[in-house]
């Protein structure tokens, strides 16, 4: 059956030719029921001008795809997201992103740029913060470990490095010691100042690397003011918390590390030393007035009256790197007019090189400064003496200085650690052990000729009696005086008859020689020769001296502080021999004034009693 006549176009009222448009176009085919037409959705929601997505390259796709937003229209489409998460997903996840790279940056510019240096009292500091799990304070001294405080909750480290000791202000402060008394204000002057600083860097550095971060994720100038605002909020709130929770009493419970964590006995030991060292300081000022007292109240000494022919020497002991020994010495110096100054040993308490800054000192002095080494001193010690240019150190040799012939021997020992489980006895059995080669170093360096012997321990000088007529020591901190008798070929002692060399009150005496061989004195025995040779030695003198530092800080611990002590030689100028001695005390914490007490040695190879003449 033939197909009837198709109509024309509507409203024309007759049937359509081939001619005319349409005609002959191939019938619209409609997909079937439940075919994919998301295409077509989206092709017709397409905006004008806009190639539709269907019609769209591969890769193109793909790549509107590999967006944020665009997976989360895909998978709005694929997983069926409910209608209203549909439509937030592509507005929130863009600024999401921004947030999350905007922390990610403050964290990290915190963490390298967060730190200031800074000057606090004589060391070079850095303080810094930085991102941590939990909040807590860390001073960091290298090489001697770090010290950790808990000292607030939200989660951010404040570091304090120290990173060198500025020598010059240290030196100033040893120098003058009325400096420290400024240096607790200055100091927590400079924290504060290093802190707001440091506060500062943090807000810049906080709102720049949340910028920085925010760019990272989306390259626009609103996503970088995003980032800063972010940075801005995150440091103000974790700074805040910071201060909220700051525990000021955490100090007192701090943990240690490395060599550090023997601090916790030494912190007892250093906080009673310095509480007392504050009263000490007090007292600087009366020990300049007290030196000038000395001089005047030895001008009037009775019995004995130094002249122009009397050598001088001033004897000091254990320092123990105290720098009021030195302005004691200094001021000694220049007020008794002394001629040289002996010292036994004990400079340093530990020996290490940073203890020699204050030795520089002994070449500041204008006479020239005899030393041998203490038990306390270590060999980088004596080189740094020797180095000094009017220092003249013995060991094992023998020097003249001032007029008068030393012989001196430095400790061998080398115990600096009074703690350590190296006993007494074994020190004591060490000094007397070299006693036989101090002896023999003296007779080889010509015994007549030698006038003072130096040692720092007495016990090393225990068989040189009647070789030398004085020897002086140290060590003990207790200022004394003896007589070392002489020893026999079989090793026996060989006390001396009173009544043959003309003792007084019952002290054995008798005369010393000088170096021609000869004797002074009336009715005395030959003098040795070097080969010791003779029928009678006479004694030899010993006076120990206490300690010219008072201990160094150690002498603060005690209930009784001890003084400073030094003590002033008189010698003959044509004899060489000891004609008197001062003892000079400066009273230690607590107490003001000094005292100076001269003994006579009024018989060659005689030693005066304690009760000697006295000034105050």
């Amino acid at each position: 059956m033939r197909p009837g006549p198709r109509e024309g176009p509507p409203g024309s009222g007759r049937p359509a030719t081939a001619a005319e448009p349409g005609a002959g176009r191939v019938p619209e085919v409609r997909p079937d029921v439940g075919a994919d037409t998301s295409d077509g959705a989206a092709d017709a929601g397409a905006p004008p001008g806009r190639e539709p997505a269907s019609r769209r390259a591969p890769g193109r796709r793909r790549r509107a795809a590999g967006t944020l937003a665009g997976r989360a229209r895909l998978g709005a489409r694929r997983v069926r997201l409910p209608g209203r998460l549909a439509r937030w997903a592509p507005r929130w996840l863009p600024r999401l992103r921004v947030a999350v790279f905007a922390v990610a940056g403050t964290m990290l510019a915190l963490a390298v740029l967060g730190r200031v240096g800074a000057v606090v009292g004589p060391f070079e500091t850095t303080f810094s913060v930085r991102p941590s799990l939990h909040g807590y304070s860390l001073v960091r001294l290298a090489p001697l470990g770090t010290i950790e405080l808990d000292t607030h909750d939200w989660p951010l480290a404040l570091d304090v490095r120290v990173d060198e000791i500025r020598v010059d202000a240290a030196e100033r402060i040893a120098d003058d010691p009325r400096a420290v008394t400024v240096l607790d204000e200055q100091v927590t002057e400079e924290v504060r100042e290093a802190l707001g600083r440091l506060a500062l860097q943090a807000v810049v550095v906080a709102v720049g690397g949340g910028a920085l971060g925010a760019l990272f994720a989306r390259l626009s100038w609103r996503s970088a003011a995003a980032g800063a605002a972010v940075g801005g909020l995150l440091i103000g709130s974790v700074a805040g918390g910071t201060l909220a929770t700051f525990d000021v009493g955490a100090v007192s419970e701090p943990r240690y590390t490395g060599l550090l964590t023997m601090a916790p006995r030494a912190v007892g030991d250093i906080e009673t030393v310095l509480d007392r060292y504050g009263q000490y300081r007090e007292q600087l000022a009366d020990l300049v007035e007290n030196m000038a007292v000395l001089y005047l109240a030895g001008e009037g000494l009775p019995t004995f009256a130094p002249n122009e022919g009397t050598i001088r020497v001033l004897h000091v002991s254990d320092i123990h790197l105290n720098p009021q020994a030195f302005d004691l010495i200094d001021r000694v110096v220049d007020q008794f007019s002394i001629d040289a100054v002996v010292d036994t040993g004990d400079l340093t308490d530990w020996g290490t090189v940073p203890e020699t800054r204050l030795l520089e000192q002994i070449g500041a002095l204008e006479v020239p400064y005899v030393y041998v080494r203490g038990n306390h001193d270590s060999r980088a010690t004596q080189a740094f003496v020797a180095a000094q240019p009017n220092a003249v150190v013995l060991d094992g040799r023998a020097a003249t200085v001032a007029g008068l012939r030393f012989y001196g021997v430095g400790d061998p020992r080398y115990t600096p650690d009074k703690d350590a489980e190296a006993a007494a006895e074994p020190e004591k059995d060490r000094a007397e052990a070299v006693a036989p080669a101090v002896a023999d170093g003296v007779r080889e360096a010509g015994a007549p000729g030698i006038d003072v012997l130096l040692v720092h321990d007495e016990r090393m000088a225990g068989d040189v009696g009647g070789l030398v007529p004085l020897v002086l020591a140290g060590h003990t901190h207790d200022a004394r005086q003896d007589v070392i008798e002489p020893v026999d070929d079989a090793g026996d002692r060989n006390p001396v008859d009173p009544e043959q060399t003309g003792a007084t009150d019952g002290v054995d005496t008798t005369a010393s020689t000088d170096a021609t061989g000869g004797t002074s004195g009336e009715g005395t025995p030959d003098a040795p020769d070097a080969t010791g040779g003779q029928d009678a030695l006479p004694p030899t003198i010993l006076l120990v001296e206490g300690s010219t530092g008072g201990a160094g800080l150690r002498g603060l611990q005690g209930a009784e502080p001890e003084p400073l002590a030094a003590s002033i030689l008189y010698f003959d100028a044509g004899t060489r021999r000891l004609v008197a001695y001062d003892r000079l005390t400066v009273k230690g914490l607590g107490e003001t004034g000094a005292t100076i007490q001269r003994h006579i040695v009024s018989a060659p190879g005689e030693v005066p009693d304690d009760d000697g003449e006295e000034s105050r």
